[in-house]
């Protein structure tokens, strides 16, 4: 493994909370930032998000392709394949290397956020990966987190809107029109909350 890969794994390894390593989380939905959103490191961006029990989460920006993939940054025929962009996952350990992927059996250790869709946290499980990629998989540098209570925080604040996670948004080829699609289902499902209590239940 070059240098800068073993590195990378490892700075990202480290820097994630020990809640996300080995255990599933209850919930994953995206977040979508609200139109000015004052941290330029989430503007305009879709969250992949899971957060365990104790209002603790982690996930990746699924629609910041980068104009770097892994075959041209570690150029060595075990990368050749890795053709597709790596997305910048977050402002957290930036050198970090993470994958989010689909799978039915999974290589090593990973966290289940939906049915079949796991991101890979550990230094041996994005090896694994590397090695035997799956047809549904996507590296990100760095990630995004957030301390127990601090993402509710921002919710209640406005900064986000909650959307349900799609694991086929997560692989879209073309995130261009991302943002403004999230933040069309976000708006359309308060709007639908808002008119059932103002109706007095459900319709």
């Amino acid at each position: 493994m070059k240098p800068w890969h073993r590195a990378a794994l490892v700075t990202f390894s480290l820097g994630l909370p020990a809640a996300a390593l080995g255990q599933n989380f209850p919930e994953a939905f995206f977040l979508v930032a609200r139109p000015g959103m004052p941290d330029p490191n989430f503007r305009e961006t879709v969250v992949l998000v899971a957060q365990d029990e104790r209002a603790q989460a982690t996930g990746v920006i699924v629609n910041r392709p980068t104009n770097r993939s892994l075959a041209e940054l570690l150029p060595s025929e075990r990368f050749k394949a890795l053709t597709d962009a790596i997305y910048f996952g977050g402002p957290v350990a930036r050198q970090g290397l993470f994958a989010v992927f689909r799978a039915d059996k999974v290589p090593g250790e990973a966290v289940k956020m939906l049915p079949g869709l796991y991101p890979a946290l550990l230094p041996s499980t994005i090896d694994a990966l590397i090695n035997r990629p799956p047809p549904k998989i996507r590296f990100f540098a760095g990630y995004s987190g957030w301390g127990p209570g601090q993402l509710r925080g921002e919710i209640d604040r406005g900064d986000w809107l909650v959307v349900d996670a799609d694991a086929d948004a997560a692989f879209l080829k073309d995130t261009s029109t991302l943002w403004q699609d999230m933040l069309r289902r976000g708006r359309s499902l308060r709007a639908d909350a808002a008119e059932r209590v103002a109706s007095g239940g459900d319709r």
